[in-house]
């Protein structure tokens, strides 16, 4: 009978497994790749490691991602390649899930084809498929970490350099580590807890101050404005972040927000209990709101963001369901949370509220940056001048080019090609028509014309009407985009 129901479960297993792949390989097939994800590209492909370093604290996420993707993006494959990156990581991560994770085949199942798994990490390909990935490692392998130490601190440390959104969860996972260790050694128990914990939580503090190191300096960025606000007032946004949080995510109002916490307090208080220890549930309380404090202070975040916090409160439910002395309440509390939850996240990503929904990932679409780029490779030799008036915005479209087109782009702000977004002052300078015009006469005098990407938010003010009369418009974007990636190629004479 016990073989009969495990080989029924490998069967399901296979089929969820396999029906995820599926799924988000259609969705993958439709996704237009946009700024963020060019951005990333083409900083890996136009830095080195050591170049790289020096422009971290402008991009907001540390250095495991650029590093990662690099390889990739040198050898001249086409940028497609990026999203095939965070799809296989993501399937990974699905696996480890499917196969290890202490829970019923229908809460997987439910998980796997939630935002929680599907579409938002592994189809839109930036470094937080690195989180999801991590934080199920560090759930599979918690039990032996005292067997293979060092394997656990280097988790622990390149998730530090996944992404900061993830900085208390790395942190609070390594002190509870360290507090079990020296718990087991006031008691008199055996000391190879506290040894093996020695050995492997080096690696995720040098790796803090790798990331320190990454971002100093970033006060420099214009994009970096600290709130400085009193006690009394972050609690109360604190609270108001909280809410905000939940309902991104669920779409549910104040009152069903407040139950889905008091659920999810049900869970964890009878999982600490029947553990013996509160610490594991004050890692996914302290990520909570720790994001939450982030987002107050210094940038507010986004669903992205905070399906972080859904992979550390799976982390934290997979550490308690899957211990011995979990009880058979417990773990129906936590496994209808996370039924609950995904369940939610599911219809609000199918609300019509919801940029990034279903309908649109299938139907949408996302950016116009591939079609841009096709006129232009169609259509516009590389020889020619190409200006552009917002380098984020346009890095979607140099991307898709690939290098041929990279001499061919210069930034009418600064007068110089300028590939990637570094957020900082320099970018962010305008330029009057007449400065531009005198800058290409002067920098190129055979020319008779050139063709400006006009962007939705340019750099360029003051242009009379009359000169745009002349202008004429060889490309347009013809319906909205997701994320506002819309364009305008136009051909300038010059007079």
């Amino acid at each position: 009978m016990k073989k009969l129901y495990r080989r029924n479960s490998l069967i399901i297993a296979w089929i969820f497994f396999a029906g995820y792949v599926i799924f988000n390989g259609i969705l993958l097939c439709g996704h237009e790749l946009w700024r963020d994800e060019a951005n990333v590209w083409l900083l890996a492909r136009d830095t080195t490691p050591v170049t790289l370093m020096k422009e971290i604290r402008y991009q907001g996420h540390p250095c495991l991602w650029y590093l990662l993707v690099m390889p990739f993006a040198k050898l001249g494959l086409p940028f497609r390649v990026l999203s095939c990156i965070s799809y296989g990581i993501m399937m990974a991560a699905a696996g480890i899930f499917v196969w290890k994770a202490p829970f019923h085949p229908l809460t997987k199942a439910v998980c796997l084809f939630s935002p929680v798994f599907s579409y938002y990490y592994p189809v839109i390909a930036r470094n937080y498929c690195l989180i999801a990935l991590l934080l199920m490692l560090l759930a599979w392998l918690y039990p032996e970490r005292k067997e293979r130490p060092l394997l656990y601190g280097l988790l622990l440390g390149l998730l530090v350099q996944s992404d900061v959104i993830v900085l208390a969860a790395a942190g609070l996972i390594s002190l509870l580590w360290l507090w079990e260790a020296l718990l087991s050694l006031v008691r008199g128990k055996d000391p190879v807890l506290l040894t093996a914990a020695a050995k492997g939580l080096w690696i995720p503090l040098v790796s803090l101050g790798l990331l320190l190191l990454q971002f100093v300096g970033v006060s420099d960025s214009p994009e970096y404005a600290p709130r400085m606000l009193s006690a009394g007032e972050m609690l109360g946004e604190i609270r108001n972040f909280s809410f905000q949080i939940i309902t991104r995510l669920t779409g549910f109002g104040e009152i069903p927000a407040i139950l889905l916490i008091l659920l999810f307090a049900a869970a964890g208080l009878l999982l600490s209990v029947k553990l013996g220890t509160s610490l594991p549930l004050l890692v996914a309380v302290g990520e909570f709101l720790y994001q939450a404090v982030f987002s107050i202070v210094v940038y507010q975040l986004h669903i992205w963001h905070y399906i972080a916090i859904c992979f550390t409160l799976l982390w934290f439910m997979w550490l308690g369901c899957g211990s011995e002395k979990a009880g058979r309440a417990g773990r129906m509390l936590a496994e209808l949370f996370l039924v609950v939850l995904s369940v939610a996240m599911f219809l609000r990503w199918n609300s019509e509220e919801e940029s990034s929904s279903l309908a649109n990932a299938l139907c949408g679409i996302y950016s116009d940056g591939v079609s841009a780029a096709e006129y232009i490779s169609e259509h516009i030799d590389k020889e020619e001048l190409i200006v552009t008036d917002n380098v984020s915005e346009a890095s979607t479209v140099l991307a898709y080019l690939g290098r041929g087109y990279q001499d061919s782009f210069r930034y009418a702000g600064t007068g110089t090609s300028e590939t990637f977004a570094r957020y900082n002052e320099e970018q962010s300078r305008e330029i009057t028509y007449e400065e531009l015009l005198r800058w290409v006469k002067e920098a190129y005098p055979d020319q008779d014309s050139f063709y400006l990407l006009k962007c939705p938010s340019g750099c360029i003010r003051d242009i009379p009407e009359k000169a745009m009369e002349e202008w004429r418009i060889c490309y347009q974007t013809r319906e909205d985009t997701a994320r506002g990636e819309n364009y305008i190629l136009y051909l300038i004479p010059l007079p």
